[in-house]
């Protein structure tokens, strides 16, 4: 706790209206010590019983909580501001020079933080249908999904901010958070649970596999509860499979995870010794897509030369040779071509000097490659459609940015080609920058002759996830494991 040792301490009282959900007073109470403040007292009480608001009528499930804060005037001046990027607050009251200001989020907002009260019709499940729930855990949302067989009958993304998740140390104490969220939205939909079949989860940085269905297994759990294999939320999609699987005495999966390799041996060598080129990429879409052409072409995809460009934060792009990936550039190190957020590959001597120049930390440096490099780093967004807006204002360097990302990515394409040893079937564009015609279209102008180019705009993982592990279920395909 902040100390003020020549500053006099104010006491002011604040009122807040919160979301009746697990967690919300340890969220409220922890944002405001980590911000210096001093709580002398707290109380909470059923809104039905005392200051019930416009924004929140009764029956919304909310609360009200009294704090009584401590600290320096010019702190306690900001506590509004700050508690209400929390997504739990509705509204927060203050007394300010004798007067009571109250404060709530815009209707807009609310929408987003209030629960939902509409009921989803969710179909009796037929006979001989499999029934699937899907769980994708991202690093600001959880989507959720429940498929019979391959129809999609709910499909959910819980949205979580960044005052929401900034109290946890690490993804891994997310968990419990994401599951009840996730439970939460399930039972309000009227899911029985009996009627679930299996589960499949989003897997994270394991050990590198062989593409496939996995069933998850103490050593898979194991490693995914590593510091290495939790950096990204993806880990929790199997650890929260897991635990409602266990609860409900069903099979839980994984299907294609990131560290998916099969990359051949001439890939692997970087021309320095400890150094190897690693396959981590957007495995689940690229199977997924890749499968789905296949069919519409009418051929197998083990039978299928394809090269596939998954196009979104980060740009992965892959040799599919008879149903395995030979050669795809890291897209979670920033090989390959620059991105919306990664650098993509750089002259290394340049890069070894900027290192050792001593303007900048390691994790300054990190962040140039990964997150804060690419277009972010030239634009200052990552967000297509914010450069296709300064494109139309007239802005040029905004689009020799885009431009030169497309001219990158063809390169690629047409490397991947020469793995195939010009051998191509099709060439795939997916992921979110696919939806832009634009940037599809710079792509097609320089790869086209050399295979017919498709489009999947956007991704569709939770239809991946489910798809695998009904192949499995119906018996068309072995579950894989993890050892």
């Amino acid at each position: 706790m902040l100390k003020y040792s020549m500053i006099e301490k104010n006491t002011e009282l604040v009122e807040l209206t919160v979301l009746n959900e697990p967690g919300v007073l340890g969220r409220v109470a922890g944002h405001i010590r980590r911000e210096g403040w001093n709580i002398k007292r707290l109380t909470v009480d059923e809104t039905g019983f005392r200051n019930e608001t416009p924004q929140t009528p009764a029956g919304t499930g909310t609360s009200y909580m009294e704090i009584e804060i401590e600290g320096t005037h010019t702190k306690l001046a900001q506590v509004m501001e700050h508690i209400l990027n929390l997504n739990c607050v509705v509204s927060i009251g203050m007394m300010h020079d004798g007067k009571k200001i109250v404060r709530s989020r815009p209707r807009e907002q609310q929408k987003n933080i209030l629960p939902q009260t509409k009921a989803v019709n969710i179909p009796p499940k037929k006979p001989g249908v499999f029934r699937i729930l899907a769980i994708n855990p991202g690093s600001t949302s959880t989507k959720f999904a429940i498929y019979d067989d391959d129809t999609c009958i709910l499909e959910k993304k819980i949205r979580h901010d960044a005052a929401e998740t900034s109290h946890y140390n690490s993804v891994l104490e997310q968990k419990e958070m994401r599951r009840i969220c996730i439970m939460k939205d399930l039972e309000k939909a009227g899911i029985d649970y009996k009627s679930l079949d299996a589960i499949a989860g989003r897997g994270g940085l394991l050990k590198p596999i062989e593409s496939g269905v996995y069933i998850i297994n103490e050593k898979m759990l194991e490693d995914l509860n590593t510091a290495s294999a939790a950096v990204h939320a993806s880990a929790l999609g199997a650890i929260i499979a897991s635990e409602l699987a266990a609860s409900l005495s069903i099979p839980a999966y994984v299907v294609d995870p990131i560290v998916v390799d099969e990359m051949d041996r001439n890939a692997k060598l970087t021309g320095i010794p400890g150094i190897e080129r690693s396959s981590i990429f957007h495995a689940l879409n690229h199977k997924a897509i890749a499968r789905r052409l296949a069919e519409q072409l009418g051929k197998p995809y083990e039978n299928a030369r394809f090269v596939v460009a998954h196009l979104g934060g980060g740009i992965s792009v892959g040799a599919h040779r008879y149903g395995r990936v030979i050669d795809v550039n890291d897209a979670l190190s920033g090989e390959g071509p620059f991105t919306p957020e990664r650098s993509g590959n750089v002259p290394a001597v340049p890069l070894i000097n900027m290192c050792f120049s001593g303007e900048y930390t390691r994790e300054e440096m990190f962040e140039k490659i990964v997150g804060k490099g690419g277009m972010k780093a030239y634009l200052g967004t990552s967000d297509e459609d914010e450069a296709q807006k300064m494109i139309n204002n007239g802005d040029e360097f905004a689009a020799l940015v885009l431009d030169s990302m497309a001219y990158q990515v063809s390169k690629e394409i047409g490397a991947m080609c020469a793995v195939l040893e010009g051998l191509v079937d099709a060439i795939i564009l997916t992921g979110g920058l696919a939806h832009s015609s634009r940037f599809t279209g710079s792509i097609k102008l320089r790869v086209d002759k050399l295979a017919p180019v498709y489009v999947f705009p956007g991704e569709d993982e939770m239809l991946a996830l489910a798809s695998g592990v009904l192949r499995v279920l119906r018996g068309r395909e072995k579950p894989a494991y993890y050892n």
